[in-house]
Order: structure tokens, then sequence, then C-alpha cells
């Protein structure tokens, strides 16, 4: 690969992974309701879920998740209900509880969050397309593209946690530094932000190439 494909590699990835999206949504919402720091497996889940496209498109396995798109329709809309669950539930707890939250709520234990955010992710047709369609395309046909296909799968996970840690400080700073009045207002925002990931999802389709 040349220096001139690489940076554009780089630069393409980078706009991709600070423009906001299902996953930003999702992160900003969690970090506002949690944290920053109890967001860090949120962000996991959803790199995990990106590794996991990235190892099943060097292997070759993922256009068969364009083949089938009937098949990635079901699983999306099965992880958006669960999605939008998790978002109804925080706006109940905030519209609805008389106190403002002494701690992190049930949804914000570190396994629901990671398997929420893979959940997103994996079922983000956005994230199919771009390791079955635009990370083929800078690493070639050759005979190393497998080789670079997974290198250039690790170096945009590794770019893409910067981008989703810099959304989590951002949402966790108007948590910790809101009123008690005003915390019960972001909390309910926070809802809204995943279901507004999920809804984002549930919009996009393998179609939209």
């Amino acid at each position: 690969m040349s220096v001139a494909a690489l940076i554009a590699f780089i630069v393409t990835s980078l706009a991709l992974d600070f423009t906001p999206g299902p996953a930003v949504l999702k992160v900003v919402g969690d970090s506002m309701a949690h944290g920053w720091q109890r967001t860090q497996p949120s962000i996991a889940g959803i790199l995990v879920a990106n590794a996991v496209y990235c190892l099943l498109s060097a292997a070759g396995l993922a256009a068969l998740v364009l083949a089938f798109p009937v098949l990635f329709d079901f699983i999306k809309w099965m992880g958006m209900l669960y999605l939008g669950w998790i978002g109804l539930r925080s706006l109940q707890a905030a519209l609805f509880t008389s106190e403002v939250r002494p701690g992190p709520t049930p949804v914000s234990t570190p396994g629901r969050l990671f398997y929420s955010s893979f959940v997103l992710q994996g079922a983000n047709p956005k994230a199919v397309l771009y390791y079955v369609a635009i990370l083929p395309a800078f690493a070639g046909d050759s005979e190393h593209a497998a080789k670079w296909f997974l290198l250039l799968g690790m170096l945009e996970i590794a770019m893409e946690y910067p981008a989703l840690l810099f959304y989590s400080l951002v949402g966790g700073g108007l948590s910790t530094f809101a009123s008690r009045r005003l915390q019960r207002a972001l909390d309910a925002l926070a809802g809204v932000a995943v279901i507004g990931a999920a809804a984002m999802v549930a919009r996009s389709s393998l179609q939209q190439r």
C-alpha cells in the first residue's frame, strides 16, 4: 500500500468516526446517564462488534450478510426493539422517579452497557458496508490483501476509540456539572439519545450503498 493510500484511509476513517451517528448517540446517551468512566464498556461493545465484522470480512463470510438481507433485517429489528426498551426504561426512570438517582440505574451495569452497544453496532448496516465495501477498496486485491485488510481493520478500530472517548467526555461533562434539577433532564435526554440511535439504525439498510 502506498503512503498516499494509507493517508487517504486514515482521513476517511477519522471523518467517519467523528461524524455523529448511532454509535456516537449511544455513547453520548450512556455517558450523560452514567458518566464517561462507566461508559467504557459501552465503547468496548461497539469496538468488539467492529472487530467481529472485520474478522468475518477478512474470511469472506461477511458477504453472506449481503446475500441474505432478510435474515439481517430480522436481526436488526430484534436489536432495535431491545434498544428501544432500554431507552424507554431510562425515560421512565427520569420522568417518573421522585428523586434524582443516587447512583447508576440497573441498565448501567457494565455487562448491559457492553451488550446493548454490541447489539447496536452489530445491527448497523453501515458498519457492515464499511467492512464489506469501503475497507476492501483500500486493502486492494493483491496476494497480501488479507494481511492489509486485517491491519487496516485494526487501525480503524484503534482510531475509533479516541473519537468515542471524546464524545463520552462531552456527555460525561454535561452530567458532572449539571444541577440536581438539570440532572433529571439529562437522564431523559440520555434515554432519547439511545432511542434515537436505534431509530437511525432502523432507518438504514444494506441497500443504501
